[in-house]
């Protein structure tokens, strides 16, 4: 089996895909990872974590690499993308970290903060599989935590994971399918086969309430499908609506519909943009090939004339009598064809020069433009906060109490 680690962009407005960064030995390639995208002083990171895949070309020494029975490599191994300069950063990690996991889910719940449920790990014996049942938030330029799940919450892999922000301090995650740890079966003839059955109710979906108490987030609440019917869920749910709603309206700032159209033109920008940049990297590679190829062409051209003076020396007598002017002739028509064949790479020398030129110049007005509008989208966001902040302070009312002074 073949394993990648190419990372590939789809733009949901002229909705076509495309490479952004093609396989390389960067980092391990792998399967059965988990992926998000994650926000750190307004710069998105492509944040991956865990898997299984092919023996990698550089070991990470913060890092766990075990091999399975089939031949894979599991890890830790954990990378961030940077989306603006596409380049691949490996993370110094602190706090505990999970172990070699694979086939988990990963959901993110804040810009910068990600959970992560699940997966498989190897055994003691290192032969088979265990599916673990715990919790692990990672933050960027944080510590990573470990959140130890009742055993209620059933391990398990390849599953869904979806998080729910009820509020500031209260999460809601709902774990659904999977399947359980895999257990390693004769099937005949001394070979054996591993088997897994698939989480069925009442645990095939489990909701998860995570709260956060003194600076540390706690599992308040665990729930599974028969739980989820009670009518005390549905009170309690209910309640929890409300407050999210009155969060939500207090708190959260949505955009206007000019401000949604304005995002999605910078979202545009931004994929012209890097077409744009990779134009100008092909262009410069372009020019480079070329370069190579007229050093390499003229000093050809000038090998097979001193080979040809060194036949015409070593011929002899023979060739003395040879007619000045042919000799000449031939050795004008040579350099007038050396002439013409740099003349034309020249030319296409500065035709590749002038369309480099013009790509950068419509980098720098894409990027021009693109501040621009992040700018007047910032203002527009702040101003609306400012007059919702306005609106909230004109709406709470002060109370005064005339109290009658005793005689």
């Amino acid at each position: 089996m073949c394993f990648h680690n190419d990372v590939n962009s789809f733009n949901s407005l002229t909705y076509e895909w495309s490479n952004i960064i093609p396989t390389s030995d960067a980092v391990m390639k792998r399967v059965e990872g988990g992926m998000v995208c994650m926000e750190s002083m307004g710069t998105e990171y492509l944040f991956m974590i865990g898997g299984a895949g092919s023996t990698p070309t550089t070991y990470q020494s913060q890092y766990q690499y075990i091999q399975l029975g089939t031949g894979r490599i599991r890890t830790n191994e954990q990378n961030l993308l940077n989306l603006s300069t596409r380049q691949w950063i490996i993370p110094t990690i602190s706090g505990q970290c999970c172990p070699p996991t694979s086939s988990f889910a990963i959901q993110k719940i804040t810009n910068n903060k990600a959970v992560m449920f699940g997966g498989a790990v190897a055994s003691d014996d290192g032969r088979s599989d265990i599916d673990v049942n715990t919790v692990y938030t990672c933050q960027l330029e944080s510590d990573t935590t470990i959140i130890v799940l009742p055993e209620s919450v059933t391990g398990r892999q390849t599953h869904s994971l979806s998080s729910i922000m009820m509020s500031p301090d209260c999460v809601w995650l709902v774990v659904v399918g999977g399947t359980g740890t895999c257990e390693w079966k004769d099937v005949g003839r001394g070979y054996e086969q591993s088997f897994s059955n698939y989480i069925t109710d009442p645990n095939i979906t489990m909701l998860i309430e995570l709260v956060l108490r003194e600076g540390e987030w706690r599992v308040s609440e665990v729930l599974d499908s028969t739980g989820l019917t009670t009518e005390a869920y549905q009170d309690k749910y209910q309640l929890l609506l409300k407050k999210r709603q009155w969060w939500q309206d207090h708190f959260i700032v949505y955009p206007t519909e000019r401000e949604v159209k304005l995002q999605n033109y910078v979202e545009s920008l931004q994929q012209e943009l890097r077409v744009s940049e990779g134009n100008k990297t092909s262009l410069q590679e372009a020019l480079l090939e070329a370069s190579q190829q007229d050093k390499t062409r003229v000093e050809g051209v000038k090998e097979t004339k001193l080979s040809s003076t060194k036949e015409e020396v070593s011929t002899g007598p023979t060739d003395v009598y040879k007619d000045n002017d042919d000799v000449k002739g031939e050795e004008k028509e040579e350099e007038q064809t050396t002439e013409t064949k740099q003349t034309t790479s020249e030319e296409e020398n500065e035709k590749l020069k002038a369309k480099s030129v013009d790509d950068e110049m419509v980098i720098a007005k894409l990027t021009k433009e693109k501040l621009q509008l992040k700018e007047e989208l910032q203002s527009m966001k702040d101003t609306t906060t400012a007059e919702k902040t306005t609106k909230e302070i004109s709406s709470i009312g002060i109370q005064f109490d005339y109290i009658v002074p005793s005689m």
